[in-house]
């Protein structure tokens, strides 16, 4: 049993909170500490630092008032090859253990691209994000029928090319093209039981593809991952989002 399984045994119905990084509280930056600290290993400073370069960020609650989920986010056009595209980039995202594959993060992504879809109606919307943990990789082949990096196919070469645009801009030197990774900080990883490989998950391609592709992820290196936010993809993950909730 997990110490948040110990803290919470009943499951609450959540609400989710979009606030400005600048207007959180000391109590919202406690609260965001304390959930963050059970599974990733950094120092407070700079990882509130981090945070606080975020114009947004998304809280998830209980209705009880208990923080359970937390994302960072930015939203901003990007210029590549002559076509314009809005990226929602996701970073420090924290879900509480028995929360997670609740939809909590589909749910949180949904607002920020209605929000851009509403503001350029024929704009591509891209979903971008780095992970150091394979359960967050998941998210991906769990939910949607098209993105990048994948175990199944190659990334064709405009998506490699978009990638690799996108991470230089955001990640400079530390990012490692070839390999597709951002190189660790030093400051920053999960914990060691967090997101932990054995040989019964690698029996999961997807998994086995994520290890494979970020050796270094225990360390703090992060593989970087882009996904089209099309009606396809929505499509499918609601009626996965829908199976789960029925099945729950």
């Amino acid at each position: 049993m997990t110490p948040s399984d110990q803290r919470r045994p009943e499951l609450e119905r959540i609400d989710i909170q979009i606030l400005p990084v600048a207007v959180l509280t000391v109590k919202e930056w406690d609260e965001i500490w304390k959930l963050t600290q059970v599974y990733v290993e950094t120092n407070r400073t700079y990882y509130e630092a981090k945070l606080r370069a975020f114009p947004e960020v998304a809280l998830a609650r209980t209705r009880s008032g208990v923080l359970v989920g937390i994302a960072a986010i930015d939203v901003y056009r990007a210029d590549f090859r002559s076509k314009t595209s809005t990226i929602i980039f996701t970073s420090s995202v924290v879900i509480d253990e028995p929360y997670r594959r609740h939809n909590l993060i589909q749910r949180i992504g949904l607002r920020f691209y209605l929000r851009a879809r509403l503001q350029h109606a024929f704009r591509p919307i891209y979903w971008f994000f780095d992970t150091f943990s394979y359960k967050s990789y998941g998210l991906l082949p769990r939910n949607f029928v098209e993105y990048w990096p994948r175990y199944d196919r190659p990334t064709p070469e405009r998506q490699a090319a978009l990638i690799d645009h996108l991470a230089q801009n955001l990640y400079g030197t530390a990012w490692r093209p070839g390999q597709g990774i951002v190189e660790r900080s030093g400051q920053k990883k999960l914990k060691p039981a967090t997101a932990a490989v054995d040989a019964k998950l690698l029996a999961d391609p997807n998994v086995r593809f994520f290890v494979t592709a970020n050796p270094g992820h225990q360390e703090g290196d992060m593989l970087v991952c882009l996904c089209p936010l099309t009606l396809k993809n929505w499509l499918y993950a609601a009626t996965r989002a829908i199976r789960r909730r029925f099945r729950s």
